[in-house]
């Protein structure tokens, strides 16, 4: 090896690069596609006329959607045919499409493919067969005969959409098509001229630029601002508005070929757009624009039918043209000798012609730093000390003294980083492992301190570590999914902004299971988030595969495969095939691995409702049943006669279990029926009155007659000693309603009668009259009596309620009433009071975790107090499983 060679790796890296007007950009080949052109061109024509198609290119390296009508097709005919390419190994599918006039196609985030027609609605396409329920059509609004044209937005909230009524007296918008809510936005200026020219500037608040002469205007779904600008100097008719790709910045194109650019905040201002091109009224001029990224506009000129140049415009600065710069556009072009189409992407552009689909981009400054030959930054001579190691040249050594006596102490560390940042944005693979070498190379020399090798290792280097090895594993799968197998020419920015849970849904859609579930290894996903949510829809896809018509042999399939994976959550597998109407797969998956709550939803969905009954009371779950017997009763075409008689035929079902079903007026038809049915009935129904009576908040009254009720059937059975303790129950509760009328006090029913007499005769619980009347001094001299039967909490709780916190903190003076206090619930009174030191202590005193439970939910706790108490209650569980467990680990240490 010589210096020979490491020129050449060094012209290598450089070699895609291009200078226009002084910038620097790359161009990159990618893989070949189908020629769209020569598949629709008129065999019968002498000038090989074409139908103008609609061709677009799902965002982030997606598939390629090209949609035409034959040539001899009319121009109200709505049957088009749809290619799509850019598919794994370049299988193209084609799909035929008829709903309607086309007038508009783009690509959702989720690669369906969207075609907007001209009667005012939306189709969305699965190509994949991924999930059928998103191939559907939607009307953007019933008030719209005819829309004119559309774009789309991409936003966090999804795919948006716009489209301009034919009338041009609004626009309609949704913000997400999968969900649509549609506003109306209204122009708010009165135009007299027809719109040239629109787009999206805003998708937070959907604000729109549109063109109509020479002026612009705003309108926004949110806001009433309406800003107008009449652009000075210009007489021709705006033809295209473009925003960039973070919609910062406005491309405007008119009819004479002049390219303008400005910022979307300027709008309104004056000279808020900056003339960037013009062709000095050349025959030959841009008749399209389209951004690359956010800093490049490229605009499409075309001198005939077999040569279009593509044109460089700088638009990251606002400094206006000058006639260097317009000869350098004009003279350093990009050739293509077949229609070219354009795909704006966040870092780039992706070029479409012929067979060609090139990425095109401003070069990042992360890569120029550090590969320009002229740079002087710490990674380029990092990149420079590696290449003269790598050929064994002394020079490498200069180039390391250089970083460890710069400027900064960490030369050597931004160094590293650099070249990892540069690796990141490139895309030649050799080029891409020369920088992570040098980086690797740097990162050798971080392990121990450069100016003193004896002190310890710097605590930079494990953050460093993880930062090589994540770029080098992203970048493993970033080259991988360039592959002709997969088809997905992603970047890395690319790939930064669709995250992992995306790209491995965009796998799932092109059927490459497999590549998927090595991607989630190689990220090291969760199972849950990789490995089993992959299974799961590789089972989906089984059902929805329309060559898959055997049902049978589909539930068998899944549940060989899955049935012994842990973590499979089989109801959405079951849920999908519901959905996909494959009852049969339902059943025979509905008892693997799936909760007894979900079985019994699926069972109700599958009008199985007497199945769904039985599961419940077979597996003794009370709740489940009682859910189950409402939905029975909620039915249609199930009277309340049939379903009380029904129930009586449930000997197994418990009796409160009844009782919730039932509705007062049905509970007494039920009891009819019971009685003419088995007179040997009225002990059970007089029991259901009792239950009645305890389980249900009923008044005094209603309670009186469910027990005059039951003593009724009692004596009717001669069951004379059960009918005297229901007598004594009533008399009971009628003096309970009349003490606690006299009293004005908490409410007695409940207590037993020995209490009750106790409270009676001490004339207790006056503290409710007190505080009604703010008598705090009274009430607290009240507590300081004997103790009272019921202890002292309800006096902090009255006080609470009463929002008096100080009064009710002094119920809780160890010095006045430590003797008198409920000692296990002295934790729960100071939480109350929010007292949370005194609280957490006595807690931990009493060794009670439901009180510090207690505390955790009604106390605002600092971060030691929650640590407090979860080291409390690692204790308490500790010992409450093996009290002797810190015994013998004191003794064996």
């Amino acid at each position: 090896m010589n210096e020979l060679d490491m020129n050449e790796q060094r012209t290598h890296a450089t070699s895609t690069w291009r200078v226009f007007d002084d910038i620097t950009y790359k161009k990159i080949e990618g893989n070949t596609v189908t020629d769209f052109l020569a598949i629709i061109r008129d065999a019968r024509s002498a000038t090989e006329d074409t139908i103008k198609p609609f061709v677009t290119m799902a965002p982030c390296g997606g598939p390629i959607a090209f949609v035409y009508k034959k040539s001899e097709a009319k121009s109200n005919d709505t049957k088009y045919t749809i290619i799509i390419d850019n598919l794994p190994n370049h299988r193209p599918q084609v799909k035929q499409f008829d709903r309607g006039v086309v007038v508009f196609v783009d690509w959702t985030i989720n690669e369906d493919l969207l075609l907007v027609t001209e009667d005012g609605k939306y189709h969305i396409i699965d190509i994949f067969f991924y999930d059928s329920n998103n191939d559907k059509s939607r009307q953007l609004s019933e008030s719209v005969s005819t829309i004119t044209s559309a774009c789309t937005f991409k936003s966090n909230q999804g795919t948006g959409l716009v489209a301009l009524t034919k009338n041009q007296e609004s626009f309609i918008a949704v913000k997400n098509v999968y969900s649509p809510i549609i506003q109306m936005i209204t122009l708010g200026v009165d135009i007299r001229s027809p719109i040239s020219a629109w787009c999206v500037i805003d998708h937070a608040d959907i604000t729109i630029a549109y063109a109509y002469d020479n002026n612009i205007a705003t309108c926004s779904a949110t806001s009433l601002r309406r800003d107008q600008q009449t652009i000075p100097g210009i007489t021709d008719v705006i033809v295209k508005l473009v925003s960039s790709s973070n919609y910062k910045s406005i491309a405007m194109l008119k009819d004479n070929g002049d390219v303008l650019i400005g910022l979307k905040e300027n709008i309104g201002q004056p000279q808020s757009f900056i003339l960037k091109y013009t062709c000095n009224n050349n025959k030959v001029k841009i008749t399209d624009i389209a951004w690359s990224g956010s800093d490049t506009v490229i605009g499409i000129r075309s001198a005939s039918k077999t040569w279009f140049d593509l044109l460089v415009i700088n638009g990251k600065h606002s400094l206006p043209m000058t006639e260097k710069s317009r000869q350098a556009i004009t003279d350093d072009t990009m050739c293509y000798t077949s229609t070219v189409w354009l795909s704006t992407e966040i870092d780039g552009i992706r070029i479409i012609s012929g067979r060609a689909l090139d990425f095109f981009q401003r070069l990042p400054d992360e890569i120029y730093k550090v590969l320009d030959l002229m740079s002087k930054s710490p990674g380029a001579k990092l990149y420079e000390a590696y290449m003269y190691y790598k050929y064994e040249n002394q020079m490498a050594e200069r180039f390391l003294q250089e970083l460890k006596s710069s400027g900064s102490s960490y030369g050597l560390e931004e160094a590293v980083k650099e070249c990892i940042a540069a690796a990141s944005n490139e895309h030649d693979p050799p080029t891409q492992k020369l920088l992570l070498k040098s980086a690797l190379f740097g990162r050798s020399f971080l392990s121990v301190n450069l100016s003193n090798p004896t002190a310890s290792i710097r605590p930079a280097v494990s953050v460093i570590n993880d930062l090589c090895t994540n770029t080098i594993r992203n970048l493993q799968l970033v080259n991988n999914l360039q592959h002709i197998s997969i088809s997905i020419l992603i970047t890395y920015k690319q790939f930064e902004l669709l995250g992992t849970r995306i790209l491995i849904d965009r796998l799932l859609r092109r059927n490459l299971h497999e590549f998927a579930t090595c991607v989630t290894k190689l990220l090291r996903m969760p199972a849950e988030e990789g490995e089993n949510r992959i299974l799961v829809q590789w089972a989906v896809q089984k059902l929805n595969d329309p060559a898959n018509t055997n049902e049978e042999l589909i539930a068998d399939t899944i549940r060989v495969r899955l049935a012994d994976v842990p973590g499979i959550p089989f109801i959405d597998i079951i849920r999908a095939a519901y959905t996909a109407k494959k009852f049969i797969v339902v059943e025979r998956l509905l008892d693997v691995k799936v909760s007894l709550s979900d079985q019994i939803d699926m069972l109700l969905t599958l009008n199985k409702k007497q199945e769904a009954l039985q599961k419940a009371l077979s597996y003794g779950d009370t709740d489940l049943a009682l859910y189950v017997l409402m939905r029975m009763k909620s039915s249609s075409g199930v009277n309340s006669t049939d379903f009380n008689l029904q129930l009586a035929k449930l000997k197994s079902l418990p009796l409160s279990l009844l009782l919730q079903c039932l509705e007062e007026r049905d509970r007494n038809n039920l009891h009819d029926e019971m009685r003419k049915q088995n007179s040997g009935e009225r002990e059970r129904i007089g029991y259901s009155h009792i239950v009645q009576r305890f389980t249900t908040a009923l008044t005094t009254s209603d309670q009186k007659s469910e027990l005059t009720s039951a003593s009724k059937l009692f004596r009717e059975i001669k069951n004379d000693s059960s009918a005297q303790l229901v007598d004594e129950e009533t008399r009971l509760i009628t003096k309970q309603d009349e003490l606690e009328k006299k009293l004005q006090t908490i409410q007695l029913k409940g207590f037993s009668l020995s209490l009750i007499l106790v409270i009676k005769d001490i004339g207790g619980l006056k503290f409710k009259p007190m505080q009604k009347k703010n008598a705090w001094v009274q009430l607290l001299e009240f507590g300081k009596k004997p103790s009272s039967p019921i202890g002292y909490e309800p006096f902090v709780d009255v006080c609470i309620r009463s929002q008096k916190m100080e009064e009710a903190r002094r119920f809780l003076d160890q010095t006045i009433y430590s003797s008198k206090l409920d000692h296990e619930r002295i934790p729960y009174m100071f939480a109350k009071v929010q007292m949370v030191d005194e609280a957490i202590n006595s807690a931990i005193k009493l060794r009670s975790i439901d009180a510090l439970h207690f505390i955790e939910s009604k106390c605002q706790l600092s971060e030691a107090n929650s640590t407090k108490i979860q080291q409390a209650k690692d204790k308490l569980q500790d010992y409450g499983v093996n009290p002797l467990k810190n015994v013998f680990s004191f003794l064996k240490s």
